[in-house]
């Protein structure tokens, strides 16, 4: 078994939509080419409990999180060849970027094997990416 290339995985932006105590974060990926196919995505996290909405109340935040199925886990996945392959989220991270944007610093483990994709193994990652919400 061999760990995802996650050089494949390039975030473009992330939207947080919902309710503070029920958020959910949909990050947009670049589409990419996987074994011949052209792969077009996002990663979906829902269930997520945050203190707010507002970007500006979220900056210079961690928040932690435990990995499925303890109690308080985001409910993660990413669809890929047919299946959603889930996505275990152990921390956001908020910060302010030198452009005056925030960027969202994720972590977490994709796991290819519960559905399985190739012989891809549980693939730790870790990623920033320019995050946008729908508050108001």
């Amino acid at each position: 078994m061999e760990k995802f290339p996650l050089s494949q995985l390039q975030p473009q932006v992330a939207i947080i939509s919902g309710k503070p105590e029920d958020s959910a974060i949909e990050i947009f990926l670049k589409p990419f080419n996987l074994d011949g196919s052209l792969i077009d995505t996002q990663i979906m996290l829902s269930g997520i409990n945050i203190p707010s909405l507002m970007l500006s109340e979220l900056i210079g935040k961690t928040f932690y999180f435990p990995i499925n199925p303890e109690n308080g886990y985001i409910d993660g996945s990413i669809y890929i060849d047919s299946a959603h392959h889930p996505v275990d989220v152990t921390n956001l991270a908020f910060h302010l970027g030198r452009d005056d944007k925030v960027t969202m610093v994720i972590k977490g483990i994709l796991d290819f094997e519960f559905e399985g994709l190739k012989d891809y193994e549980k693939t730790p990652f870790s990623f920033g990416v320019k995050v946008a919400s729908c508050a108001v």
